[in-house]
């Protein structure tokens, strides 16, 4: 039995394809990794990428798969997993050569179901290190709930399931799967239903995953805040069943989906103040949208800086010029910065 195996889904990633690749080959635990790359109907020539690589690597698998998005292709993947754990990566991202191998120790050595990492940001050339938590920090019992799964709420930063390795036999035996069919959100899924069984974990610090944001994703997309509206209330579910307090919750969460709109308008912003003019308007006449994101304002006010006040001012006024100027005045201190 390997000592992990790492999924893999690509999906028409030829362009960045190459770079994880290579970054996989040179793991130093290759000898106790299994690759599972799952090429989810691609039509750009990755396929073909993938089983080239196959073919000079050993211990890679190859599943061809008729296109089900990148939840089933995950699934698929661990269907075929053998490793004592799992782990996943995303095409267009890379890794340090000695990134399984700092989790894989962090897990073993401290009898842990799921081993944590933080990553590097890497945007427009600048790199960024986000460690949400103490190197080496312990979580069981009640912490799994009230420190891993609280901060999931409103700090979208470990969601990802890139940024951490489970133990297999957890998943096998309590059926944790990707949820197929939303677009956004499917990781946080994954790690919630995966905590609800997890009896201890491990934060290993930055271990060497770089994310590398590409706007094109998801998560950019014009209909971003519709998909993670969609899921809003069935997470909200997910969360108290963990434990939680409902009304944390709520706020929490509401929270979230005002700084993730924040996030997309600063975006729009910076392509252009027509774009943000436009994208403000179009949230602002979503009814269901605000008025969970007005649960939010107070909370905001009293956690979160000056920038972040004065937009959750101008969203409870529906201000259109007032967002813009504020988003204006965010642009103009990161450059700054």
């Amino acid at each position: 039995m390997y000592s992990l195996s790492v999924i893999l889904p690509v999906y028409n990633a030829a362009k960045y394809l190459t770079g994880m690749l290579d970054s996989l080959a040179v793991q130093t635990v290759k000898s106790e990794m299994q690759i599972i790359l799952v090429d989810d109907g691609s039509t750009d020539g990755s396929a073909e990428i993938c089983d080239e690589f196959a073919s000079s690597h050993t211990d890679t698998v190859v599943i061809h798969r008729k296109n089900g998005g990148v939840s089933a292709a995950r699934n698929a993947g661990i269907k075929e997993a053998s490793g004592e754990y799992i782990g996943f990566v995303d095409a267009d991202d890379t890794l340090a050569p000695d990134y399984f191998e700092k989790l894989l120790n962090a897990a073993k050595t401290n009898g842990c179901d799921m081993a944590m990492s933080g990553f590097t940001l890497v945007y427009e050339g600048d790199h960024r290190p986000v460690s949400p938590f103490e190197d080496g920090e312990i979580f069981e019992g009640k912490d799994i709930a009230d420190k891993i799964a609280r901060k999931m709420l409103s700090n979208g930063s470990i969601n990802s399931v890139w940024s951490k390795i489970f133990r297999r036999s957890v998943i096998e035996e309590n059926s944790v799967e990707f949820p197929v069919g939303i677009k956004i959100g499917e990781d946080k899924r994954f790690v919630l239903g995966f905590l609800a069984h997890c009896s201890r974990a491990v934060y290993a610090g930055n271990c060497g995953y770089f994310y590398i944001n590409v706007v094109t994703s998801a998560m950019h997309s014009d209909n971003k805040m519709q998909e993670l509206l969609k899921t809003d209330d069935d997470e909200i579910n997910v969360f108290v069943s963990l434990g939680l307090d409902e009304k944390t919750v709520r706020t929490e969460k509401s929270a979230y989906l005002f700084s993730e709109l924040a996030d997309f308008l600063q975006r729009c912003y910076s392509d252009s103040r027509a774009n943000a003019k436009e994208a403000t308007k179009k949230h602002f006449s979503d009814k269901e949208l605000m008025k969970k994101i007005d649960c939010a304002t107070e909370y905001i006010k009293k956690n979160n800086g000056t920038i972040y006040t004065l937009l959750a001012t101008a969203f409870a006024k529906r201000s259109v010029f007032m967002t813009l100027c504020v988003l204006w005045l965010q642009k103009k201190i990161q450059k700054g910065s």
